[in-house]
C-alpha cells in the first residue's frame, strides 16, 4: 500500500517493545478465580479497528487478566454510548469527538483509552473531481449527515479556509446511506471520518483526505468509554481490559501480529463475509492518526491532556459545550499501563 507503513511500524515496535515484555509479564500474576463478566459494544458492524478485541480474545490475553468478553457489533457511536451510559454494556469503542457533547447532555461517560490521538475528520474527496484545496469546493457537491460527529465543525472549518459555503451544493444523506452513496459515485467529496475512505485500491472509489486538523480543528478518533459508574465500581476489572487492548494494539503496531489479527477477526465474524486485504488495509491506514505531536512517545491508548484541552476549546468556540469545561472529568488515563 503506498504512504510506507512499515516505516511507521518500525517506529512503533521502538516505542513500545519495552512496554510489550512488561504487559506479557503482567498476567503470569493473575491468579485462579472466578472470571469477570465484562460487555463490550462495538461502533458498527465488523471492520479492521475491530481487529484488536478479536485478537486478545484468540490469543486468550483476556482470560489470562481473569476476564469473561463478550463483544457485541454496534450501529453508531450515538447508541454505544446511550447503552454504556444506561448501565447496558460495561465498556464501548467509539467515535470520541462526540464524548463531550454527550456528557454535556447528561451521560455519565468517561473515556479511558485513546486509540487514534490525531483526528480523522474532514473531507474525502474524489481524486478525479479537480479538488486540491480548501476553495476548489466552490462549485462542487459535497455530501454530509446532520447527525456525524464532524457535521458541527463544518461551518467553522469552511470559514477558517475562506470557503463561501454558499457557493457549495451541500446534500444532506442519511449517516447509513453517506459512506455508500459517496462511494457509488454520488457527489465529488463527503464529510467524514477520512482514514477507513482514503485507501486507494481498496475503496471503490479512489479518494483524498482533507483534514480538519490542517485548520487547528482539533478531534480525537476513535476510543474506548466506560460509565463513571463503572469507573468508581470495577476499576480493577477496567484496568485489566485496557492492558490487554493495550498488548493487543503493542503486538500489531509491532507488525507482527497485523494477519493474526485479521484472521482473528474473520474467524469470529465468519457471517461478515470480510475481506483480508480490505481488513489489514484499514488497520495500516489509522496508523497515522494514532499518534499526536503531544503524545508522541507515549504508550499505546494513553491521551495528552493538551490534545483534549484542545479539543473542548473547539467546542466551547462552536458552542457545543458550554464555557469552562473540566478537561479531566471527560477523560482519564489511569487505566492506562505506562510501561517503563
Amino acid at each position: 500500500m503506498p504512504g510506507a507503513p512499515a516505516g511507521r511500524l518500525t517506529r512503533f515496535c521502538a516505542l513500545t517493545r519495552g512496554l510489550a515484555l512488561g504487559l506479557v509479564a503482567a498476567t503470569l500474576s493473575v491468579g485462579a478465580q472466578a472470571a469477570e463478566k465484562v460487555k463490550v459494544r462495538l461502533d458498527f458492524l465488523p471492520y479492521g479497528l475491530h481487529a484488536p478485541f478479536y485478537l486478545a480474545q484468540e490469543k486468550g490475553w483476556f482470560a489470562e487478566q481473569g476476564l469473561e468478553v463478550e463483544i457485541d457489533d454496534g450501529n453508531g457511536t450515538g447508541p454505544a454510548m446511550a447503552l454504556v451510559a444506561g448501565g447496558k454494556y460495561d465498556i464501548a469503542q467509539i467515535s470520541l469527538g462526540a464524548l463531550p457533547i454527550a456528557r454535556e447532555k447528561g451521560m455519565p461517560i468517561k473515556a479511558i483509552a485513546t486509540i487514534q490521538r490525531r483526528g480523522d475528520f474532514g473531507l474525502a474527496v474524489d481524486e478525479a473531481s479537480g479538488i486540491k484545496k480548501p476553495k476548489d469546493l466552490e462549485g462542487k457537491t459535497i455530501l454530509y449527515s446532520p447527525g456525524s460527529v464532524e457535521t458541527p465543525f463544518i461551518d467553522r472549518y469552511l470559514a477558517a479556509a475562506k470557503v463561501d459555503k454558499s457557493k457549495i451544493n451541500m446534500i444532506s444523506v442519511d449517516v447509513g446511506a453517506k459512506i455508500s452513496s459517496y462511494m457509488s459515485g454520488k457527489g465529488d467529496g463527503m464529510f467524514a471520518p477520512t482514514a477507513l475512505y482514503t485507501i486507494k485500491g481498496v475503496t471503490p472509489r479512489n479518494s483524498v483526505p482533507m483534514l480538519f486538523t490542517d485548520y487547528d480543528i482539533n478531534l480525537p478518533g476513535f476510543g474506548l468509554i466506560a460509565s463513571e459508574d463503572a469507573i468508581a465500581k470495577r476499576p480493577k476489572v477496567l484496568a485489566s481490559f485496557v492492558q490487554v487492548f493495550q498488548r493487543s494494539w503493542v503486538a500489531i503496531l509491532s507488525g507482527g501480529a497485523i494477519d493474526e489479527s485479521v484472521a482473528a477477526l474473520i474467524k469470529a465474524r465468519p457471517q461478515a463475509k470480510l475481506n483480508p486485504q480490505i481488513m489489514k488495509a484499514q488497520i495500516l491506514g489509522s496508523i497515522p492518526f494514532i499518534e499526536s505531536k503531544a503524545a508522541a512517545g507515549k504508550p499505546m491508548l494513553w491521551a495528552a491532556p493538551e490534545d483534549w484541552a484542545a479539543t473542548v476549546k473547539i467546542m466551547e468556540a462552536t458552542q457545543l459545550i458550554k464555557a469552562n469545561t473540566a478537561v479531566d472529568a471527560i477523560y482519564t488515563n489511569q487505566f492506562v499501563p505506562q510501561g517503563k
